[in-house]
């Protein structure tokens, strides 16, 4: 069900309809007398009733009047809503709308004041031509209004005017930047057409690469099995004793027709032989076959495996090359200390037994560090599954064993006395 959006005019003509209901009966009192005591058309009226034009200022109080002629007079408080009311649907209006309103203001007053001065010129009445004279300012006073009214209607409407000029400027940059965006999309869709295009004549081509390829590949593979078989019957044909067998006795007995054919003339007869053939007159001698060269076959090389050791062994021996392999870098630290320790003590030896320890520490030093490092490196074969992890220990032992000197000679220059030092000294009887 569709229902009418209430407006603020809606309200106004409303409030005036049920104001004028109290006395328009419809039989004595009629919306035609409340036109003619307003001197309006009776379809302006109705206009006004219902709400689609908002009715002026003299209207509500030419209402008032009617229905207070007719015994239904208007309380203060209608009064006032009604022309709260009217202000309501007046600023609800348009520019346009309250210009028209105002011009069928302005001309129904300029026919008011027009009918006014007529009747005062016909009447010689000076109660009367004063009253019409009276009337005549008062119309003069509202036309003047109303046309103050319309000179500011006139200025709304100019910058209504010129916010819709604005506006379409706006949208007409608006559109024209659409415009260029919808071409600029147009093309590279062109663009991508023309791309998509190519890549299918490209893709089609491929496709025709692939199978010629796939057909090529298929002829290899045949080719491949054919060889394959050939290669396989070469292999046969040399395996087979039966063939060196038979070429053998082939050969034999040509042999044997050779020597019987030259001892016939000695004895004059001519011996029959069971492996011999007969040769029958106007025949070739049978064709022996070629033997053919066979090539020695290669052994298939045997892995070589790696010799593996009872079970306590490799754990052993691994561990063996991990002890050897830190106790390298550690030996050059405790020696460089332990000269360090002894330089720096108090009760230090002297001279010559500082140069005596230096060069037993010299080569205690390098004899052990070779011995660790051999000993780590000839049980690194024997640790089986372990060998990973030796290697990798092997490895950054070597690489340990430079920060170590560099910390050792530090300690030498420095002379610095450490518990390490004095407990390697102590170690081996040194005291100090």
């Amino acid at each position: 069900m569709n229902t009418k959006p209430v407006t603020k005019a809606s309200l106004y003509g409303g409030a005036l309809k049920a104001a004028s209901q109290s006395v328009c009966d419809g039989r004595d009192v009629t919306q035609g007398q409340l036109a003619k005591k307003a001197n309006l058309d009776e379809s302006t009226v109705s206009r006004y009733l219902n709400g689609k034009s908002v009715a002026p200022e003299r209207f509500v109080e030419v209402l008032a009047v009617f229905v207070s002629d007719h015994g239904h007079p208007l309380s203060s408080e209608a009064h006032a809503e009604l022309h709260r009311l009217r202000k309501n649907a007046q600023e609800a209006q348009t520019p346009r709308a309250k210009l028209r309103r105002a011009e069928e203001e302005i001309e129904q007053l300029t026919e008011q004041l027009a009918a006014f001065e007529e009747t005062a010129r016909a009447s010689q009445d000076a109660e009367i031509q004063k009253i019409m004279e009276e009337t005549r300012v008062d119309t003069a006073r509202r036309v003047a209004e109303l046309e103050a009214d319309l000179e500011g209607i006139n200025e709304e409407i100019r910058k209504e005017l010129a916010q819709e000029k604005q506006l379409r400027q706006a949208l007409e940059t608006e559109r024209d930047q659409l415009r260029l965006e919808l071409r600029d999309k147009n093309k590279l869709l062109a663009d991508a057409g023309e791309l998509v295009r190519s890549m299918n004549a490209d893709l089609e081509r491929k496709e025709e690469e692939a199978e010629r390829r796939e057909d090529e590949l298929q002829q290899l593979r045949r080719e491949v099995k054919a060889l394959r078989g050939q290669l396989a019957r070469l292999r046969e044909e040399k395996t087979v004793p039966g063939e060196s067998m038979e070429l053998k006795s082939v050969v034999a007995s040509q042999s044997a027709g050779g020597h019987t054919a030259t001892a016939s003339p000695r004895t004059g007869t001519a011996p029959a032989s069971r492996s011999a053939p007969q040769k029958k007159p106007g025949t070739r001698p049978a064709q022996v076959p070629a033997p053919r060269p066979q090539t020695p076959v290669a052994p298939a090389p045997q892995d070589k495996r790696r010799v593996r050791l009872i079970w306590p062994l490799e754990p052993l021996f691994a561990t063996i090359s991990v002890l050897a392999s830190v106790g390298a870098p550690l030996l050059i630290l405790l020696n460089c200390a332990a000269f360090a320790a002894a330089c720096g003590s108090k009760n230090r030896p002297s001279l010559t037994g500082l140069v005596l320890l230096a060069v037993a520490g010299f080569l205690f030093t390098l004899i052990g560090y070779v011995i660790l490092m051999v000993i780590a490196g000839m049980t690194d074969g024997l640790t089986g599954d372990h060998r990973p992890l030796t290697l990798k220990i092997h490895r950054w032992a070597l690489l340990a064993s430079l920060p170590a000197l560099a910390l050792g000679i530090h300690l030498l220059v420095t002379t610095r006395v450490t518990n390490t030092g004095l407990w390697w000294l102590h170690h081996f009887g040194i005291t100090t």
